[in-house]
């Protein structure tokens, strides 16, 4: 006797077993981030969508870096910020990702390394996809301004808007069970941000400088703070 017949109705699909909806993974990333993580639930063809996800997170902050290099004027910076922009993000989430597995465990999750793994390309696409919609807007105060302050501020709270964007693919994580606890990650959050701050510091210049070769001495060591703060100071007098 079939179901329709002894007039019961099947169980309507949770979220950890709806099917993963089909198409490309990046379009996914913006219109269904919950197949996103639904995939890398279930372990769906991560070797391929994580070098996807990856290769485009570094595409988007690479155009990212090539409008806001707009900002000195000269090609050279041009092509620093073009290639450094993806390298920073590059390397921030590749210094994080020990923490992220670990802190995805002691939170309970499931995720195994290569699962985690995908989660942090998944993570660095949104941020960069979010990035590069607002790449236009960071060219055209790159090329009409010359307040240093100002374009170093700009960039900072674009790259903190597509960080808050970021963070709704955690709730979406959580939702199909990805993810059980959702607050331990903020302090993981925290941590990245930290750090890629630093690596901004540790490859500058990005934006502009003094320094003519494309990576300071490695003894000309200094904390992120200081360096913003130094470049607001030579900042004045340079810019009005």
């Amino acid at each position: 006797m079939n179901e329709e017949t002894n007039g019961t109705t099947p169980p309507p699909l949770t979220d950890t077993d709806a099917p993963v909806v089909g198409g490309n993974i990046i379009s996914r990333l913006l219109k269904s981030p919950q197949s996103v993580a639904l995939a890398i639930k279930h372990d769906e063809n991560l070797a391929r969508e994580g070098a996807k996800m990856l290769g485009a997170a570094l595409l988007c902050h690479a155009v990212f870096g090539f409008a806001v290099g707009f900002f000195s004027g000269y090609w050279e910076f041009v092509i620093m910020a073009t290639w450094k922009a993806p390298l920073i993000a590059l390397c921030a989430m590749l210094l994080c990702f020990p923490s992220l597995y670990i802190f995805t465990a002691v939170l309970g999750s499931p995720m195994k390394v290569a699962q985690t793994f995908a989660f942090a390309c998944a993570c660095l696409a949104t941020t960069g996809l979010i990035l590069v919609a607002l790449a236009p807007v960071a060219w055209l105060f790159a090329v009409s301004t010359q307040s240093l302050p100002f374009v170093v501020m700009m960039v900072f709270l674009m790259w903190l808007v597509a960080l808050a964007f970021t963070s709704k693919f955690l709730s979406r994580a959580k939702d199909v069970g990805l993810l059980k606890r959702q607050t331990g990650l903020w302090l993981w959050f925290f941590i990245f941000i930290l750090v890629t701050l630093q690596m901004t510091t540790v490859m500058r210049p990005i934006l502009d400088g003094y320094y003519t070769c494309w990576f300071p001495a490695m003894d000309d060591k200094m904390f992120f703070l200081k360096h913003f703060g130094e470049c607001f100071e030579s900042a004045r007098g340079r810019y009005r």
